[in-house]
């Protein structure tokens, strides 16, 4: 008999997991794939439309103009310069001049002139002035942050006009929130991250967002067993990023992990006694896996405060992020073992209190940090605290500890539930695009931060939700906007738009976030309605787009769960087998070994009825997304193909996924039906004639998830992003195609052979 559930949930938190494929083979798929110009150059999604042309409120910059740097301005203006005139020539076919003019001097006919001085709103730093006349364009900055955003603002506006055509007339644009973290785009760069609209990042040893471990960057002899960790080039590589980033006006940080176990009887220990601190697990492995360094211990203090100290004179530096939750920075109230929640097996800590120990941590961190840069500061990501140490599921206790140079992360929609027809309530455990938020809970923590002057900053996956983790991204760009919008809204500090799960791939849920994040808002309809003209290339096509937009964010709530991470149809989509035969054995390349166990189901979950139906509605209202896309594609210029493609694919793979987890949920119920009454020694009448159509049923569902898949087979071949093979928590599995061919042999085994038998022993036509 198969195990009902053939992958675990092992709780893996904020940050990721093992990796089958080495980062290096994932990239070169990557790199062949022919949507990933998204990401590794902003700039190519855009083309220019050779029928365009300019209304009686508009100018056309030619090739007789060229860009005017103003005099003696901050270094930024001419790197933006310089990406101006890039855009200009790769997008819109003009090669502009840049030059520099002299003091004192302003716009000159037939230039675009930049500034970053006399633009934007004195009150508001990185604020912009667009001025756009007969034959000048100016743009000013309130300081060359604002004039890099106003940059990107003028480049956006040519790109979706799909030629160098600006509106005529003047605009003053202010930031709704002063920091806006990012990821480096996949094989990007942070011209690419700044044209995505961030102004912060976080640097790491890798292209993608990851965590860097505190004793590799430390220099701080107090601990010689730590010393040997020591790795000048990854310091000397973080310093090279950071000043990198810094030509572009870019925040940065860093992520720090420091997660180590040691036996009892380890040197460290032997050595310093007083360091000692929990014995504690990792993730659910069992037995402990050995004890933590004790942060109470005044020695790991002081290790603690020269590492911050010494990495903040080495790397130029705003700030540093640690996770304090359930992972990645250890206190002593990290998964310790045998003990209930909210307490530690070290004594020492156990008698301060989880509040205090985590606040020390952070509070001392923080000040070391400034000792170096007075403004730097240390932000803490209490990720799931309340499964493991914090007294109240706000952390406020935690937060009323925090002093100035620290700040809290926080998600906006993590740890609520919604109630859905059906009796369904739905935990958002984890990254949910259904719930918009910010949650109740998020609101109280931006609160209590106010309210003892630390700042809260709200986190949000650019293109990652658990509805269909399986997708490089879910075009539901209604709900993406009104995410980011929500984002700019809530009073948080900033917003942290960080890809963790998955390489920020540039789609347009990554783009979108940008344009919240600035007054005047534009109405949404009417962005969305210029972007998906923008992709598209035409009227027509964009208003079939834009539907299929709209249909797509109508489906997202009729999901009724977030399943554990990468478990069962949601995460696989057409790859997903039926198992019909509850007694067949599963082949070989179904069983994948990874962090995860594995990521098949063979029953289904919850309450199977409602959950099927909900699944069945979700698969409708995509049917209706793909019927527009079918309608749009028809009026798609060549110039657009590419970048309307890379919208079209990811759509029909939600659809088929939907479609495969609605006839799962039906066939594990006819499965479980028509089994055991075909055990059964007899029959009556009604209940042969009931099973009669059941089978008839199943074998229609059956037959259909047979050309689902047949049909999905296609679309995976021509990108490789819906490949689970090519993502790092899926390599561990064959290549999509193989395994899908591997379910339509296993289909045919259960139409043609498993179906006939059961018949037979239900005393049934065949």
């Amino acid at each position: 008999m198969r195990f009902l559930l053939i992958a675990a949930f092992l709780g893996i938190g904020a940050t990721g997991f093992a990796l089958g494929d080495s980062h290096s083979d994932l990239d070169v798929i990557y790199q062949k794939n022919p949507y990933s110009f998204l990401s590794m150059d902003y700039f190519a999604r855009f083309s220019l439309d050779p029928n365009a042309a300019a209304s009686t409120d508009e100018i056309t910059i030619r090739t007789d103009w060229s860009i005017l740097v103003d005099a003696d301005t901050d270094p930024l203006v001419e790197v933006m310069a310089g990406d101006l005139a890039t855009f200009m020539k790769q997008c819109m076919e003009l090669d502009l001049a840049v030059h520099n003019s002299t003091k004192g001097a302003q716009a000159q006919t037939r230039t675009i002139f930049l500034s970053d001085q006399g633009g934007g709103n004195a009150s508001s730093p990185g604020s912009f002035t667009i001025q756009v006349e007969r034959d000048t364009v100016a743009v000013r900055g309130q300081n060359a942050a604002g004039l890099r955003d106003g940059v990107v603002q003028l480049v956006d506006r040519m790109g979706f006009r799909a030629a160098p055509i600006l509106q005529v007339g003047e605009e003053t644009m202010t930031p709704r929130l002063p920091l806006k973290i990012g990821t480096i785009p996949r094989m990007g760069s942070y011209r690419d991250l700044v044209f995505l609209g961030y102004n912060g990042v976080i640097i790491s040893p890798t292209d993608q967002a990851s965590t860097t471990p505190l004793k590799e960057v430390s220099k701080s002899s107090v601990l010689p067993e730590l010393a040997p960790s020591y790795d000048p080039a990854l310091v000397e590589n973080l310093a090279r990023k950071a000043r990198d980033a810094r030509r572009y006006g870019i925040k940065t940080f860093v992520s720090l992990s420091m997660w180590d176990f040691y036996p009892a009887d380890a040197p460290i220990f032997l050595n310093h006694p007083g360091l000692r601190g929990a014995e504690a697990y990792k993730h659910m492995d069992r037995p402990p896996a050995g004890h933590l360094l004790c942060t109470e211990d005044p020695l790991m203090r002081r290790y603690l405060a020269e590492s911050m100290k010494g990495l903040f004179e080495a790397i130029p530096l705003d700030g540093a992020l640690i996770i304090v939750g359930g992972e990645e920075f250890q206190h002593c109230f990290m998964r310790p073992s045998g003990v209930e929640p909210k307490h530690t097996n070290c004594a020492r800590c156990e008698k301060a209190g989880a509040e205090t120990v985590v606040a020390n941590l952070c509070n001392a961190m923080a000040e070391a940090a400034r000792e170096v840069n007075p403004e730097a500061v240390l932000v803490a990501w209490p990720y799931s605290a309340k499964h493991f140490w914090s007294a109240d599921d706000d952390q406020i206790a935690f937060i009323q500890k925090l002093k100035p140079g620290t700040a809290l992360l926080t998600e906006i929609e993590k740890d609520d539930v919604l109630e859905k027809e059906g009796g369904i309530k739905k935990a958002i455990w984890d990254y949910s695009i259904d719930l918009i938020g910010p949650t109740d809970r998020a609101k109280r923590q931006i609160a209590a931060c106010k309210a003892v002057g630390v700042a809260c900053y709200l986190k949000s996956e650019p293109e990652l939700a658990f509805e269909a983790p399986g997708l490089p991204y879910i075009p539901c760009m209604d709900r993406w906007y009104d995410r980011a919008d929500a984002l700019a809204a809530s009073g948080a500090d900033g917003a942290w738009v960080l890809a963790w799960f998955r390489s920020n791939q540039g789609t347009t849920s990554a783009e979108a976030y940008k344009y919240a994040f600035w007054n005047p808002v534009p109405d949404r309809d009417a962005l969305l309605t210029k972007l998906a003209k923008r992709i598209a290339g035409s009227e027509e096509a964009a208003l079939h787009l834009r539907r299929a937009w709209q249909h797509v964010s109508e489906a997202i709530p009729w999901s009724p769960e977030l399943p554990p991470y990468f478990l069962g149809p949601y995460y696989l989509g057409p790859i997903h087998p039926m198992f019909a035969d509850p007694d067949g054995e599963i082949p070989d390349c179904f069983q994948a070994k990874s962090e995860f166990a594995g990521h098949f189901l063979t029953e289904a979950r919850g309450d199977a009825e409602v959950f099927g139906r909900c699944y069945r509605n979700m698969e409708h209202a995509l049917m209706e997304a793909v019927k527009a896309l079918d309608a749009a594609s028809i009026h798609i210029p060549h110039r657009c193909r590419a970048v309307f493609e890379a919208e079209d694919l990811p759509t029909r793979w939600f659809y088929h996924t939907a479609r495969t987890h609605a006839n799962f949920y039906e066939s594990c119920m006819l499965r479980n039906t028509l089994v055991p009454i075909s055990k059964n020694d007899s029959k009556t009448p009604r209940e042969t004639a009931e099973a009669q159509k059941q089978l008839e049923r199943w074998r229609a569902v059956l037959e259909d998830e047979r050309e689902n898949t047949q049909a999905a087979i296609s679309i995976v071949g021509k990108d490789s992003r819906l490949d689970v093979h090519t993502t790092r928590d899926g390599a561990a599995l064959e290549q999509a195609a193989y395994l899908m061919h591997n379910k339509l042999a296993l289909l045919d085994h259960e139409l043609k052979v498993f179906l006939p038998s059961l018949a037979e022993k239900l005393v049934l036509e065949k």
